[in-house]
């Protein structure tokens, strides 16, 4: 017998015969799924809206055209400079600086070609425990809890390169991390000469701004000789696929600082650079064409007992083309202790940080937010 659900009373009769629920449900779970769709689209808007709608602030600038090397008065000026720059947002331009533009554009079409390389053949060259090699699309992830955002796979591709030791030098004959060789693509004639000769440029630059630094810090003349000599700079070369609509969280790199003295930057062929400033706001740094967008790392930044900010920043990816980026990280030599300045403290402004060499601080640091570096560290 069928059975049917008077709705004037709550015992069963033949009235009404009882409704199937399912479409009610159906319909219910089609709006709940609705609902959940617009409020993710509304997250994604606002996320995006948050990164890429952030104000541009034209970036200090240092210009060089006047710095003549071992004159005192063209140093003191330019110290002059810097040591206002120190006090503000950790970040500057440099102009003048000498580095010829088709040195700059030399790697950059090297590394588009090598980045267009299939991905087998250069996976063949992954990075190491040496830092050294490519890392694929989305698999670089930073987790710095110290500046912090979620943890999400960075969107690039990136290819690094840095100081050739000498095979002889008992830390390459040990294997020690940091002390291996550069990887060159051989698919992409001409790589290792245009990454030679931009490294070669980029260290000539930011040893010249060395005795700027000592003035402006109230050291003597030659006080960080030694600690550049064999100096373990390098490169990133970093490519950053367009993409028009942001996921939430979604970033080309994470917000992150150097672990450098210095990063030197070529300004780019596509926007996505931020710096966030000392009251935690983002922007867009200005930088005129030409110019070197430079940063401080954590290196000066506990020299200086924090007198120089290490300045955290991140990269947007484009809406449009694709990115190519070339920081050069200015570093000391690997076994260079981390001590603070002289001029950096004092008996009510004791030390912030003991005493360590530059291999552990970046080695340290870079396990610390890079999860592939950490999975690396028993490699031979």
């Amino acid at each position: 017998m069928t059975t049917y659900l008077c709705q004037c009373s709550q015992r069963r009769c033949r009235r009404f015969p009882r409704q199937n629920d399912g479409g009610l449900a159906n319909r219910e779970n089609k709006g709940s799924i609705f609902a959940m769709s617009q409020t993710a689209e509304r997250e994604r808007e606002t996320f995006e809206q948050s990164v890429r709608g952030v104000p541009h602030r034209t970036l200090p600038i240092l210009d060089l055209a006047s710095l003549v090397d071992g004159d005192t008065a063209s140093i003191r000026n330019l110290a002059d400079n810097l040591r206002q720059i120190l006090s503000e947002i950790g970040f500057l331009c440099v102009v003048n600086h000498g580095v010829p533009p088709s040195v700059i554009t030399g790697l950059i079409e090297r590394s588009a070609e090598f980045f267009a390389l299939p991905e087998a053949t250069k996976t063949a060259l992954a990075i190491n425990r040496h830092e050294r090699g490519y890392t694929p699309m989305n698999v670089e992830v930073i987790q710095d809890s110290d500046i912090g955002g979620a943890s999400r796979n960075d969107r690039n591709e990136a290819f690094n390169f840095g100081m050739e030791y000498p095979a002889d030098d008992p830390n390459v004959i040990s294997g020690k991390r940091m002390y291996g060789a550069n990887v060159w693509p051989e698919s992409v004639p001409g790589y290792d000469a245009a990454a030679r000769e931009y490294m070669a440029h980029m260290e000539r630059l930011s040893k010249r701004l060395l005795p700027v630094w000592e003035v402006a810090l109230g050291l003597e003349p030659h006080h960080f000789d030694a600690s550049f000599e064999s100096a373990h700079s390098y490169v990133r070369t970093i490519r950053y696929p367009g993409k028009a609509v942001l996921d939430v969280e979604e970033l080309g790199i994470r917000p992150h600082v150097d672990t450098s003295f210095m990063t030197l930057l070529p300004r780019e062929n596509e926007p996505g650079l931020q710096v966030m400033d000392a009251d935690g706001e983002w922007f867009w740094p200005d930088c005129p064409e030409g110019g070197i967008v430079v940063n401080f790392g954590l290196y000066i930044e506990r020299l200086s007992n924090e007198v120089v900010r290490a300045t955290p920043h991140r990269v947007i990816p484009p809406v449009t083309g694709t990115r190519y980026s070339l920081p050069f990280f200015m570093c000391p030599r690997l076994e260079a202790v981390v001590e603070c300045l002289p001029t950096c403290c004092g008996p009510d402004n004791p030390p912030r940080y003991q005493p360590e060499s530059f291999w552990n601080l970046h080695t340290d640091r870079m396990s610390k937010i890079y999860p592939h570096f950490a999975a690396k560290e028993g490699e031979g």
